[in-house]
């Protein structure tokens, strides 16, 4: 019986990386980096894509103008590159997995409005999606009720778009 080497293959082979995957580790950085940098309060501040946008570029306007708008205590300690980090992590996993398109929305103002809406929204629930989650995991009501109301806002939108497509 004779072996033969398997046939030559890419030099890269293609990681797949899940949803599960990413959040556990996403959940297990955010959570070290919080215990690394003693942030005490806020609680579950180690991933939060609203309050971490919000700082970041508080902390620029406030660097360019003087101006003295609120940044977190822990984003004053390092800054906070979650937003960046995300977007650059977006940008490669779609042009590595030949998914990336340039895009134009068809109604730029109306897109832009909604960012504008959601990212306020956040705020005012004083966390995003994952924040919410976390704060749950911790205990706090206020972050059940968050979570609670953005799951309704979900399922109510989710049927409004459906009964939009359909028609």
């Amino acid at each position: 019986m004779t072996v033969t080497a398997p046939p030559p293959t890419r030099r890269w082979r293609r990681i797949r990386v899940t949803g599960l995957q990413a959040g556990i580790v996403l959940a297990l950085v955010g959570v070290g980096l919080g215990a690394f940098f003693e942030v005490r309060p806020p609680d579950a501040y180690g991933v939060c894509m609203a309050c971490h946008g919000r700082d970041l570029a508080n902390s620029v306007v406030n660097s360019l103008f003087g101006s003295r708008l609120t940044v977190a205590p822990a984003a004053m300690v390092f800054p906070l590159l979650t937003v960046v980090g995300v977007v650059i992590g977006a940008f490669i996993a779609a042009v590595v997995s030949r998914e990336f398109r340039w895009r134009r929305p068809s109604q730029p103002m109306r897109s832009f409005t909604y960012g504008v809406v959601v990212m306020n929204a956040a705020l005012l629930a004083a966390a995003c999606s994952i924040r919410l989650l976390l704060r749950t995991a911790a205990g706090d009501v206020l972050g059940l009720i968050g979570f609670l109301a953005m799951g309704v806002g979900v399922v109510l939108a989710t049927m409004w778009l459906r009964q939009r497509a359909l028609r």
